[in-house]
């Protein structure tokens, strides 16, 4: 509950599960929360009947997707909770880049793409489209980092089915600013690069060359 009431309100709510404690925590989200869920357990599950409970406890329709349930190794485990459910399944430790990409349409319905694990924008870019080819949905993830990185991913945006971008709200000394989420929507509010400025008095930033 004291979690919920940190949050900025968002459209969908991405619920951390894996450890052991996943019926507990699903009975307080479901309590608590009215909001559409996306269920991430971190590779914490080894057994599809583990996924299968959370769906049926969640229900189905309110589910907007499932993010890497099993190891990253266990792609087998994965194309059969796809096979079994209608609930999109997300690989994210699965896909690091473009290559492991290739192979991940057969096991998963879609792909989270982190800017800090493929490598730069342009990567994420070409990423985005070829998931798009391959008939997988797109999301938009991040790292423990600063709102610079999540701010670049932002602009992505057109390319995905969800954004989940909260890397800047997990960390203290966010460096710049600029970035918020109000009504449901991420929004920037500088007028030139990803949207973001320096904070004040954080850093010392030394001018190299001309």
């Amino acid at each position: 509950a004291a979690k919920l009431g940190e949050l900025p309100r968002s459209r969908v709510l991405k619920v951390k599960l894996g450890s052991g404690l996943d019926r507990r925590t699903m009975e307080q989200v479901l309590a608590l929360d009215d909001r559409r869920l996306f269920l991430d357990a971190n590779q914490g599950w080894t057994d599809v009947r583990q996924a299968l409970d959370m769906v049926r406890m969640a229900g189905e329709g309110r589910l907007v997707g499932i993010e890497q349930p099993f190891a990253a190794d266990r792609w087998d485990l994965h194309r059969q909770l796809g096979e079994l459910t209608d609930v999109p399944v997300y690989a994210d430790e699965s896909v690091q880049g473009p290559d492991d990409l290739e192979r991940a349409a057969g096991s998963f319905g879609g792909v989270n793409i982190k800017l800090m694990k493929c490598g730069g924008p342009d990567v994420a870019v070409a990423m985005a489209r070829r998931a798009r080819a391959l008939g997988m949905r797109v999301m938009l993830g991040s790292m423990s980092e600063s709102s610079l990185g999540s701010a670049v991913m932002a602009q992505l945006s057109g390319l995905a089915d969800l954004a989940d971008l909260d890397g800047p709200w997990l960390v203290r000394n966010d460096p710049f600013q600029g970035l918020a989420i109000a009504d449901g929507r991420m929004t920037v509010t500088g007028r030139t690069g990803a949207g973001v400025q320096p904070r004040p008095g954080l850093l010392d930033w030394i001018q190299l060359g001309a």
